[in-house]
């Protein structure tokens, strides 16, 4: 099993920006911390990081597999936190393309990858993760859209404990990703993600927001979706915005 060398710090700008720092130290090195000053999501939305109370860690990749299998670690950081929710009692467990893990319809996890290439002597991936664990409250302008562990289960849990869970499954679906491909995660997250198929979805892309009914992956992990022209549009990077009112 792969050993992880765990920094912890009481409080921190970012996890995530923290380790960039350490591009060059062995892989599997994490930086956690117990507060986020200026944590991060995706699109560079900050990341409401409760002292104590949620799991903020970033794990340091320095994979060797082929540049198009890499999106892949995206959707297996999904399937991870998941598992690892579902193992601590999470009900109502769903994925959001391509990684955020959702808990009766409200944002439990977000997943921030990122690239560290600045003297790096080789292909280095940051994968940041957020989980909202012992919140029973979130501000105003999250209320309606964030959940966590204790508010789903109705009890605390130590974040030492989810952190632990959670590495030791990242690290078998990391082997999973470089020892037999994509075949078998792409075949989990689907089992585990409503929004793979047969979702009326809005997507925000850099390009411009793409609108129709989600139709599985590709083998790279990318989004397949069905345009109301009926053209089929594969979708790289984006995000899944809204669903139709009509849609769960």
């Amino acid at each position: 099993m792969h050993r992880f060398v765990i920094h912890h710090f009481e409080t921190i700008k970012s996890t995530n920006d923290e380790l960039k720092a350490w591009v060059n130290a062995d892989e599997f090195t994490v930086i956690t911390a117990a507060d986020q000053t200026a944590g991060r999501g995706r699109r560079d939305r900050s990341w409401h990081s409760a002292p104590g109370d949620g799991l903020y860690m970033s794990v340091l990749l320095r994979p060797t597999a082929q540049p198009e299998s890499v999106p892949l670690i995206s959707l297996l950081t999904g399937i991870t936190v998941a598992e690892t929710l579902m193992e601590f009692g999470a009900a109502g467990i769903d994925i959001k393309w391509p990684n955020d893990v959702l808990a009766c319809g409200k944002k439990i996890s977000g997943v921030l990858i990122e690239g560290a290439s600045a003297g790096a002597t080789g292909l280095r991936l940051i994968v940041g993760i957020g989980v909202n664990i012992n919140q029973r409250s979130f501000p105003d302008d999250l209320a309606d859209t964030a959940t966590s562990l204790a508010l789903i289960t109705e009890r605390s849990t130590p974040v030492d404990a989810i952190r632990d869970a959670l590495l030791d499954r990242f690290a078998r679906w990391y082997d999973v990703w470089r020892n037999c491909g994509g075949r078998a995660i792409i075949a989990r997250y689907c089992e585990l993600s409503s929004y793979a198929t047969g979702k009326l979805v809005r997507i925000l892309t850099d390009s411009g927001d793409l609108a129709g009914e989600t139709c599985g992956l590709d083998a790279s992990g990318a989004l397949q979706l069905r345009t109301p022209a009926g053209e089929i549009r594969t979708v790289i990077s984006g995000e899944v915005v809204r669903l139709r009112e009509n849609e769960d």
